[in-house]
């Protein structure tokens, strides 16, 4: 995964406050970045490090788009990347349980979603370079295609989703239930698993005081958490009969690691001056082993 860029030499996360800095370093792991983990800070650059790739397994044909990096040192030959990136801000609304916000009724299956809002908490500089980073890949794709982009608007929050059920390629043929009871309690999917497929769970992580990645139920997420979220660029294609084609980017949301509680936040004294925070027992950043894949989250073990 990849952090954003503010400039050639500065990361965007720099531009946090201090002890928000420090935890996303903590998150980040004591080894040099490779070239891919940088998000580049020009459009020349990014004319080097990302491809537009046309994902032959989406049908749809108005969102078949998608970001993919160029070089992967390790990458497995014919094996497409897709561009995952790490934005950080505080937690706002939120629906990330199994289901998301569906309401049970089949008829709403295609609108349910799971879905986080971040917010800068008032910290303009990270914030406007996060934007500024996701608008450079908007351009980038618009230029490759040939076509206008309605870009990210500098504003004080950002909204990822994801969707909650795929509609199957075939009915599924057995009738016994494909969700255990714990995962499914009210029995909801049951009546929609003929034809729809559940998405696996969003990841959720907590980054624990010794410097580890490790499992985390959502119940416990509050808003005002201070967290990283993983996201992927969708691009879609919308048709207009006035404004003819256009781009359109949606982040998709791939995993949410809490790095501050809100408590915590909330106590803080957020400018760079401040000393770092505080916890019972906080020990030296711990060495984190090489990531396990290249778009998605990896556990460490308790």
């Amino acid at each position: 995964m990849s952090f954003l860029a503010a400039s050639e030499n500065t990361m965007a996360f720099e531009l946090w406050p201090a002890p928000m800095k420090k935890e996303i370093q903590r998150l980040q792991g004591d080894y040099d970045y490779a070239s891919w983990e940088l998000f580049p800070s020009s459009l020349r650059d990014m004319a080097d490090w990302a491809d537009v790739y046309q994902d032959p397994e989406r049908k749809d044909k108005s969102r078949d788009r998608i970001l993919i990096y160029k070089h992967i040192p390790d990458g497995e030959p014919g094996t497409v990347y897709p561009v995952a990136l790490r934005l950080q801000g505080l937690l706002r609304e939120f629906r990330v349980e199994r289901f998301g916000n569906w309401t049970g009724q089949e008829a709403d299956v295609t609108r349910a979603v799971q879905h986080v809002t971040i917010s800068s908490g008032g910290h303009a500089k990270a914030w406007e370079a996060t934007i500024d980073s996701l608008n450079l890949a908007c351009e980038y794709v618009s230029r490759r295609l040939h076509l206008p982009m309605q870009g990210i608007p500098q504003k004080k929050e950002l909204y990822l989703q994801r969707r909650a059920f795929i509609r199957r390629d075939k009915p599924r043929g057995s009738k016994t239930p494909a969700l255990s009871a714990t995962q499914d309690p009210e029995g909801k999917y049951l009546r929609i698993q003929e034809h729809w497929s559940a998405v696996r769970p969003l990841t959720i992580a907590d980054l624990t005081s010794a410097g580890k990645i490790l499992p985390m139920d959502a119940v416990l997420l509050t808003e005002g958490d201070f967290v990283d979220v993983g996201a992927e660029l969708d691009f879609v294609l919308s048709r207009q009969r006035n404004k003819g084609t256009t781009l359109k980017c949606f982040l998709t949301c791939t995993h949410i690691v809490r790095m501050i509680p809100a408590g915590y936040v909330e106590k803080m004294k957020l400018d760079n001056s401040m000393s770092d925070r505080k916890r019972t027992s906080t020990p030296p950043p711990q060495e984190r082993p090489a990531k396990k894949s290249h778009t998605a989250l990896s556990f460490d073990e308790e």
